[in-house]
């Protein structure tokens, strides 16, 4: 009789390949929450003009500032999870799928979209950092109305890797240290920690909170432990944890609500928007309007050039100069592009719909494998000219996005000319 694997006793398939297969799945969701808590975020109003008291646009600047520094954390997650591919012989992860991800790719009961800010994907926010002790949560509706899909058990024969469905993301983690405890004490640390740690991301490299470099078990388990009490705060609900701070946001919601049943403290942004016309336009907005469009097309440049830059930064051997420049430049364009983000959700996303457009965070083929070490800075410095090029073609839209569009100018030509004595230093032709 077939046994089947439970999630209790998964590790009983533990393998190095296994658990590289449950970190890059890690790695998908910390990049997927990022950017959802990113797109709600950009939808939250902020000013009297947009109908909200001065109490209220004080409150929901908070709020919006709360969020994007959660999505900061969720980047140095993510960064983590990369550094522990590094260290067991893996490379960095930072492909995912397009929103909105269909069940399957996810656990079940993960359901992973582009949505304003309101009452439901506040809730699916805080379902999804829920702590362990906290299974009571359910999560929101409009999300939870999609959980159609379960991943079957896992035969014990297998020795492809599996995925497995886990009730939280802390749940995920749990069985990622018990299979990095099992693989140390079936081979030894010294067997599984074979990775270049020089390859990895430290606090050297860029101030995100936890990120520490990791060369054995105990590291391991110090890094996972960072992702776990940020995020989900443990069972000890942390007061500075995503999952507390998500609720004292609720908390104070539910209080406007009681004094105003009509409050909305989001525009009317559109769910999914699209680039191009899709093939299943179910749950999708397909941005026409031109001046949405070209801006999306830019902003979404801009989201692709910062994957490109953190690839080529994780996993590379060198000069911890170089990694500097490269994640710099990353960091800089995630809140260059917040701006102009922003202002997308004030244009209509087409003729056909009330709603506003907003960042689809599209990937592309190939988005994220790191470039030729030697060519990648004449590379990089050509993409930043074409960016900064566009930028300029869609100047006087409005504040904001001019605003954008100095704030790419300077990160390309600070990066450009950091590239250009990188070369020369190396003894190569500086023209291209």
């Amino acid at each position: 009789m077939t046994q089947v694997v439970q999630l209790e006793d998964a590790s009983k398939l533990a393998s190095r390949e296994q658990l590289m297969g449950m970190l890059q799945e890690a790695a998908e969701v910390e990049h997927n929450l990022m950017l959802t808590y990113l797109y709600a975020a950009f939808s939250i109003k902020t000013e009297e003009s947009e109908g909200l008291t001065a109490e209220q646009g004080k409150t929901l600047k908070t709020w919006r500032r709360s969020v994007i520094r959660i999505a900061v954390e969720e980047m140095g997650h993510l960064a983590l999870v990369c550094n522990l591919l590094c260290a067991i012989g893996g490379t960095p992860h930072f492909g995912r799928l397009n929103f909105p991800i269909a069940p399957g790719p996810l656990p079940a009961k993960m359901s992973v979209r582009l949505r304003r800010f309101d009452q439901d994907t506040l809730q699916h926010f805080i379902y999804l950092e829920r702590p362990e002790c906290a299974q009571d949560i359910e999560d929101s509706p409009p999300f939870r109305d999609l959980y159609d899909y379960h991943r079957a058990p896992i035969e014990q024969s297998r020795l492809m890797p599996v995925a497995m469905d886990y009730p939280t993301v802390g749940a995920l983690y749990d069985q990622i240290v018990e299979t990095f405890e099992v693989l140390c004490e079936k081979y030894g640390e010294d067997h599984l920690f074979v990775g270049d740690a020089s390859r990895q991301i430290g606090p050297d490299i860029t101030p995100l909170p936890g990120l520490c470099v990791i060369n054995n078990l105990r590291d391991a388990k110090v890094a996972v432990d960072v992702i776990k009490e940020q995020g989900e705060g443990a069972n000890a609900h942390s007061e500075t944890s995503h999952f507390k701070r998500f609720c004292r946001i609720q908390a104070q919601y539910d209080a406007y609500l009681d004094e105003d049943p009509t409050f909305d403290p989001a525009r009317p942004v559109a769910e999914n928007p699209v680039m191009r016309s899709p093939p299943t336009p179910e749950g999708k907005v397909w941005v026409t309007e031109p001046t949405a469009a070209t801006l999306m097309d830019w902003t979404n440049a801009l989201y692709i050039k910062m994957l490109r830059l953190l690839s080529q930064a994780f996993g590379r051997r060198g000069d911890a100069h170089e990694k500097r420049i490269l994640v710099n430049a990353a960091t800089d364009l995630m809140y260059a592009m917040t701006p102009a983000a922003e202002a997308m959700t004030h244009i209509q996303a087409n003729g056909d719909t009330d709603r506003t457009a907003g960042m689809s965070f599209a990937t592309i083929r190939n988005s994220v494998a790191p470039l030729p070490i030697g060519t990648e800075w004449r590379v990089f410095a050509c993409r930043f000219n074409e960016i900064t090029e566009a930028g300029e073609d869609i100047r006087g839209i409005s504040d904001a996005v001019d605003a954008s569009i100095d704030m790419v100018a300077r990160i390309a030509e600070t990066f450009i000319r950091e590239a250009e004595a990188i070369i020369e230093a190396k003894g190569e032709d500086t023209e291209s």
